[in-house]
């Protein structure tokens, strides 16, 4: 190994594998898919260009895993949430937490998704449409369970419409540190999502 390799070799408890996910997802959060390349990728991750085909195929792979990981980690945590937790509230709060919290470590996986989608073959795009509406029902139903003076409709559109605001913290976080939006986010989320409209 030489010296230069050893300069980039990933710290403690992070992989090459980890390095890379969380340099492509930031590169192709703010770029075009078209617009990034493997040497972009490899050369933020601080690694040679083979390095990054010893974990995927190819660009489109990387993009794949940069989508599907996060968001089988996202579904995964709600619906274990959602099955330990019988507090809808306590539930909510959980899962507002985590969610903002993956939010302002990594790139939002619906905003990744939705500017390269065009890249993956229809049968990827579909089955991570089908996981995103998956997350999305677990919320539904904690939220359907706090707001019964909602319809079935409002309660899908509240509840999308609060995931838009806090995966739009990754590009308009200003220099707050992390806790500062993660409080600020959460308040604006659990009462966008619990206090009841005026009559």
């Amino acid at each position: 190994m030489t010296t230069a390799d050893a300069a980039h070799e990933p710290s403690a408890g992070t992989s090459r594998r980890d390095v890379l996910l969380k340099v492509a997802a930031d590169l192709f959060l703010r770029n075009s898919y078209d617009g990034v390349t493997v040497d972009m990728i490899c050369t933020a991750a601080g690694i040679s260009g083979p390095g990054l085909y010893n974990h995927f195929a190819n660009k489109q792979a990387l993009l794949l895993a940069v989508v599907e990981s996060p968001l089988a980690a996202l579904h995964q945590f709600a619906r274990e949430t959602a099955e330990a937790e019988p507090d809808p509230r306590a539930a909510l709060e959980i899962l507002v937490d985590f969610h903002i919290r993956s939010v302002v470590t990594s790139a939002p996986t619906t905003l990744v998704f939705m500017k390269n989608e065009h890249a993956l073959p229809e049968k990827d795009r579909r089955r991570i449409r089908r996981e995103m509406n998956l997350y999305a029902e677990e919320w539904i139903s904690i939220v359907a369970a706090l707001r019964p003076d909602l319809s079935e409709p409002e309660v899908r559109l509240l509840t999308h419409t609060v995931f838009s605001m806090l995966n739009s913290v990754a590009t308009l976080n200003k220099g707050l540190d992390h806790e500062s939006i993660i409080k600020t986010m959460s308040t604006a989320a659990i009462q966008a999502l619990t206090s009841p409209g005026d009559d």
